[in-house]
């Protein structure tokens, strides 16, 4: 193993508990520095090429309704099943990748999305394609959460801000790009051709991190794999989020107790636990832990479905194409993909909570103007620019706030910590398309959105946004209880 990386990077701690940088104070030698950077690269073609098929299906939903007959509540879980499978797995995943190998799992995640993905483009039903769309989720979160902990250990605290931003960049490089790309595969070859394209966009990240020489793996042999944790947690956030999804059905509060009773337990469990998958003493022992990634959570939980709302908006209610919509649709990711490595440096020169706190206060102010101003007229130049506040403030506060989190975990549980970003994450997306669902299911009722449903449909979308703005606020708070960076 390089000398650069030492066997229990546990060692390597401050009297916080944080990491220090001891462990890189020899100068990286030729064989460390291309290391790194094929990790790097690693991680920026597989958040651009998975996050071009991830989005793609806003834009394929009404190509797919129309062939198959979905119902409003039929569409929201074509979104919804592949986040929750992500958020179900995401604590293993970055668990057993300590455990038994952060390179082995990218490699197997990326497998197991192209295979989902040949499922999926393959499929005649709607239980077929759901079931695909959920699986492929295990292989997104697998390889997203691991190449998220490698970049994170192979850089030093100084350039993590840097390196963060380029890969979180990346992300909304992969969201820039899918609405226009995706638009018009569907236009010239069907929603189908979106799967295909997923395939081989997977081809080159699987090449590179077969280049990479070795993973960041620690010497943490002792420490043992929860398997009766990992139940608990896949029990508690599927349960909670399918029966918050499906509250006008007549199990769903049922399922959402029962889910919210595993939750409890899995704390509780948790806390006692010397391995569980998600290290509870990272929330008890660093308010900065608790409340920047309590501030992540309500950040997309508040403004995730923007995008899928806005991409329905412009095919439904404008009447444009897949393409055109995603013409529209590109203003929030470009912008978000331009400043996001600004905010990253930033973040390595100031205090990272009060970027993300700023970040924060440009969304509240786009969500609000969704609320106030959206109408059957609404201007689409109007819309865009708005999608563009919306794509600065998510900027802002994204890699700063993901610095904000890594930087406040022990070296030895950056895992755990990626994977906590990964869950925060999922489960604020989750949540704000569960809701956003039942207030379809409300407010438009059963069957397809069809042209007399439009009218319902822009209330049910502005009702969304009345409901946002004020989480945005909490978030806001959240994010500035986190206190001041130690240094």
């Amino acid at each position: 193993m390089n000398s650069n990386i030492p066997p229990d990077s546990s060692k390597f701690k401050n009297q916080a508990g944080v990491a220090d940088d001891s462990q890189y104070d020899q100068p990286p030698d030729r064989s460390e520095l291309n290391r790194r950077k094929l990790i790097l690269w690693t991680a920026i073609s597989a958040n651009i090429l998975g996050n071009l098929g991830l989005t793609g299906i806003n834009v394929a939903i009404p190509s797919i309704q129309k062939e198959m007959g979905l119902s409003a509540f039929e569409v929201g879980w074509l979104s919804l099943s592949t986040m929750l499978v992500m958020a179900m797995f995401s604590a293993p995943v970055a668990r057993a990748a300590d455990l038994y190998g952060r390179k082995r799992f990218t490699i197997v995640g990326l497998l197991i999305t192209m295979l989902c993905s040949v499922a999926a483009a393959l499929s005649n039903s709607f239980q077929t394609l759901f079931i695909s769309r959920a699986f492929s989720g295990l292989g997104l979160v697998t390889f997203f959460t691991t190449i998220t902990t490698m970049i994170t250990a192979a850089y030093p605290a100084k350039e993590r801000g840097r390196v963060l931003g380029l890969t979180i960049s990346s992300v909304y490089v992969g969201l820039s790009m899918g609405p226009i790309l995706t638009g018009f595969l569907v236009e010239l070859f069907g929603w189908r051709s979106l799967f295909w394209f997923t395939v081989l966009g997977m081809l080159p990240p699987l090449v590179l991190i077969n280049l990479v020489s070795r993973a960041d793996e620690l010497d943490i042999a002792e420490e043992k794999f929860d398997a009766g944790g990992v139940v608990v947690w896949i029990c508690a956030v599927g349960l909670g989020f399918t029966g918050l999804a499906s509250l006008r059905q007549n199990y769903a509060i049922g399922i959402l107790a029962i889910g919210l009773i595993f939750g409890v337990f899995f704390f509780f469990k948790a806390v006692g636990n010397k391995n569980p998958i998600i290290d509870t003493k990272l929330f008890l022992n660093s308010r900065r832990f608790t409340f920047s990634s309590l501030a992540a959570y309500i950040s997309y939980l508040s403004s995730t479905s923007v995008i899928f709302l806005l991409s329905l908006y412009f095919q439904y209610a404008k009447g444009l194409s897949p393409s055109k919509a995603g013409m529209f649709l590109i203003s929030q990711p470009v912008i978000q993909a331009l400043l996001t490595p600004l905010s990253g440096r930033l973040s390595d020169r100031y205090d990272a909570g009060k970027l993300a706190s700023a970040g924060m206060g440009i969304i509240l102010l786009a969500i609000v103007i969704f609320a106030f101003t959206l109408s059957i007229n609404t201007s689409n130049v109007l819309l865009v620019l708005t999608m563009g506040l919306t794509g600065a403030g998510f900027a802002f506060f994204s890699a700063p706030n993901t610095n904000a989190i890594l930087s406040a975990a022990p070296q030895n549980r950056l895992g755990q910590a990626s994977g906590v970003i990964t869950v925060t994450r999922l489960c604020g997306q989750i949540s704000s398309i569960a809701l956003t669902t039942l207030i379809f299911d409300l407010v438009i009722g059963p069957g397809a959105i069809t042209e007399e449903k439009y009218p319902a449909f822009i209330r049910a979308a502005k009702i969304c946004f009345v409901i946002f703005a004020p989480l945005c606020l909490t978030g806001i708070a959240a994010s500035l209880a986190r206190g001041k960076q130690k240094t």
